[in-house]
């Protein structure tokens, strides 16, 4: 019996060594140098373009202009009307009764590289520990961030002798001459070849 939990213990804090072991990024990749670095220089800004939308009394509008299509579909039978108007009546009601009109809260994203200068300038494109570790394929991708206030122009992106450029999953790419307007991002996906 006495064995039994020797060995679920020896086990456990086996298991328990591995995973820290594992997840962790090796000692020697704290406090690399940076993997590159984003020139950028002041853009000139456009004019404000709205964003279509549509309120919540388009919606309910949209709902009643449905009803008399439904009765159109349904004339001649009596029995077809009620159950033809049935689901845009109940499309308006659900419509009006959902809270889905409030405000929209912002949720923060962790950006990695900040674009703040509204001059211009070089931001360098941070070291991670993703970069040395197999079951990342080596690679990590980066969010640039234009905080600057105003539109600004990427002018170049250099790397760093053992690090690439790849195309990253998520658009816009980050590429020379790209525009961001104030708040905008793009990505970069960096690999470190094997």
């Amino acid at each position: 019996m006495q064995s039994i939990h020797l060995f679920r213990r020896r086990t456990g804090a086996g298991l328990l060594a591995i995973s820290t072991l594992a997840l962790s990024a090796p000692a020697w990749a704290q406090g690399q140098p940076p993997v590159g670095a984003i020139t950028y220089a002041a853009a000139l800004a456009g004019a404000a373009q709205p964003v279509p939308s549509l309120a919540q009394w388009g919606v309910v509008v949209l709902s009643l202009l449905m009803a008399p299509l439904a009765w159109r579909v349904a004339r001649g039978r009596l029995a077809c009307l009620a159950l033809a108007a049935s689901p845009g009546l109940l499309a308006a009601a659900m419509l009006m009764a959902a809270s889905w009109s409030g405000q929209a809260e912002a949720q923060p994203v962790a950006d990695d590289v900040l674009l703040a200068s509204p001059t211009g300038g070089t931001a360098d494109i941070p070291y991670q520990a993703a970069l040395d570790l197999a079951w990342t394929d080596y690679m990590y991708q980066y969010q640039v961030r234009n905080t600057s206030g105003q539109s600004v122009r990427i002018t170049g992106i250099t790397f760093t002798a053992g690090h690439n450029d790849r195309d990253p999953r998520d658009p816009p790419r980050c590429t020379a001459g790209l525009v961001l307007a104030a708040s905008e991002g793009c990505y970069v996906l960096v690999s470190k070849p094997r």
